[in-house]
C-alpha cells in the first residue's frame, strides 16, 4: 500500500470566515472570526490518528496570506498543526507584487509539491478544495467539496439549537407534552431586484445554492464525514488519478433527476464543470458527487464506519452561537 498526500484547503472547505471587520483591531488591521465545519474534531482526529499517519501524509495549502493561514491553522488544528507535513500559504503561488496584494484566481499546480516532496506524485496525491477553477490543472487527483458558505453554517446553528432543545425536553420528560423544535423551511427566493453588472458578475461568480435536501435536512453539513470515507476507500488503491478518472466518487448509478452525459459524469467526478467551450466552470449549474443524497450517504457511513474501527468519537463541534 503506498503513501498519500492529502492537501488541505481552509476557507471554504474546513471553514467559514466571517467578513472584514476594521472595528476594535487597530488602523488597517482585519479581524474576522473563522468558523469550523461540522465534524472537524472527528477529522483531525482521524486524519491524525496513528494508524491513519502510518499511510497519509497530510498538508495545508491555501491561497490566504502568511498571517491569514496562521490564524485559520491555530483555530482549526492548534499544536497538532506540527502534524503537517507542510503549511503553504499564498507566498507559495509566485505571484508577482502587485498580484499578491490583489484578489485574483490562483491555480494549485500540483507539480510544486511533487518538486518539494518526491516521494509523492498524481498517484498518491489527493487535493481537497471548495474551488475547481484552482485544481482545473490536475482535476483527476481533485476532490471537491460545497463551499460552506454562511447559509450553511446558520443552517448548522439552528440544528444545534434544535437538538438541543429536543435533549432538553427529553430530560424534562416533556416529549409529548410540548410541541417538538423543527428547523423552519428553507425561504423562497425573493423576486430578483435589477441589478448592476457589477452586482451581476458578482452572483455569476458566486457557488450555486445548497439543494433543498441539504437546508432542509435536521442533520448538520456531514462533507467531512463523506471524505473520512472517501480517504478510507483511497487508503489500499495504487493510484488516486486512475480512482478518480474512472468514477471511484460514484459507488453507484445516479438517479435519473441526476443523470448526465458521460462526458459530463467524468468532468463531475473530478470535482470539474466543464462549459460548452471546454473551459473549467466551477459555477455550472451540474449535479457534483454532494449534490447526490444517495451519494454522500454512502461516504458519510463509510466515514462513520472508518471513526467507528478508529473509536474515534463522532464531534460535530458546533456551537449555537455567533460569537
Amino acid at each position: 500500500m503506498s503513501r498519500k498526500l492529502l492537501i488541505l484547503d481552509l476557507n471554504g472547505t474546513l471553514l467559514l470566515r466571517s467578513k472584514h471587520n476594521r472595528s476594535g483591531g487597530g488602523p488597517g488591521r482585519r479581524l474576522r472570526t473563522v468558523y469550523s465545519r461540522p465534524f472537524l474534531p472527528s477529522f483531525r482526529k482521524y486524519i491524525f490518528h496513528p494508524l491513519t499517519m502510518a499511510w497519509l501524509d497530510t498538508m495545508v495549502w491555501s491561497s490566504a496570506q502568511p498571517h491569514s493561514v496562521k490564524d485559520m491553522v491555530d483555530h482549526c488544528f492548534d499544536s497538532e498543526q506540527q502534524k503537517f507535513l507542510a503549511i503553504w500559504a499564498r507566498d507559495t503561488f509566485g505571484l508577482s507584487a502587485a498580484q499578491y496584494n490583489k484578489k485574483i484566481q490562483t491555480t494549485k499546480d500540483l507539480v510544486k509539491p511533487w518538486a518539494a516532496f518526491p516521494a509523492h506524485s498524481a498517484r498518491t496525491t489527493l487535493l481537497l478544495d471548495d474551488s475547481a477553477r484552482k485544481a482545473h490543472r490536475h482535476p483527476y487527483n481533485h476532490v471537491c467539496v460545497r463551499d460552506y458558505v454562511e447559509e450553511l453554517w446558520d443552517h448548522d446553528r439552528m440544528v444545534m439549537v434544535v437538538q438541543n432543545a429536543k435533549t432538553k425536553a427529553t430530560k424534562l420528560g416533556e416529549n409529548e407534552a410540548s410541541e417538538p423544535a423543527t428547523l423552519a423551511s428553507p425561504k423562497k427566493a425573493s423576486k430578483p431586484k435589477s441589478k448592476s453588472k457589477a452586482d451581476a458578475k458578482k452572483a455569476a461568480d458566486a457557488p450555486p445554492p445548497p439543494p433543498a435536501w441539504v437546508l432542509s435536512s435536521e442533520r448538520h453539513d456531514e462533507t467531512l464525514l463523506a471524505v473520512i470515507g472517501i480517504l478510507d476507500a483511497l487508503k489500499p488503491q495504487p493510484d488516486v488519478n486512475d480512482w478518480i478518472r474512472r468514477g471511484g466518487l460514484q459507488p453507484s448509478p445516479p438517479s435519473e433527476s441526476e443523470s448526465t452525459s458521460a462526458s459530463e459524469l467524468a468532468s463531475q467526478m473530478a470535482g470539474l464543470s466543464v462549459s460548452a467551450s471546454g473551459t473549467p466552470d466551477s459555477h455550472q449549474a451540474q449535479v457534483l458527487w454532494f449534490d447526490s443524497e444517495t451519494i454522500m450517504g454512502h461516504w458519510v457511513a463509510r466515514g462513520l464506519r472508518a471513526l467507528e474501527a478508529l473509536q474515534i468519537e463522532v464531534d460535530a463541534g458546533v456551537s449555537s452561537s455567533r460569537s
